[in-house]
């Protein structure tokens, strides 16, 4: 049995976050992460797992 390596920078929001909290930790635009992930602001919120890009 293998394990496969997930390809992309995979995030679980913790509790407390937000969408500028994160923004602000990774210095990511928040509408790149909103866009990325196909989510509204409202939807991230404690384990939801986001990809967050850099580029």
């Amino acid at each position: 049995m293998s394990i496969k390596k997930i390809s992309f920078p995979y995030y679980q929001v913790k509790a407390g976050e937000n969408l500028r909290t994160i923004s602000q930790k990774f210095n990511i635009d928040s509408t790149k992460i909103l866009l990325d992930n196909h989510l509204a602001p409202k939807q991230i919120k404690e384990g939801v797992f986001i990809i967050l890009k850099k580029d």
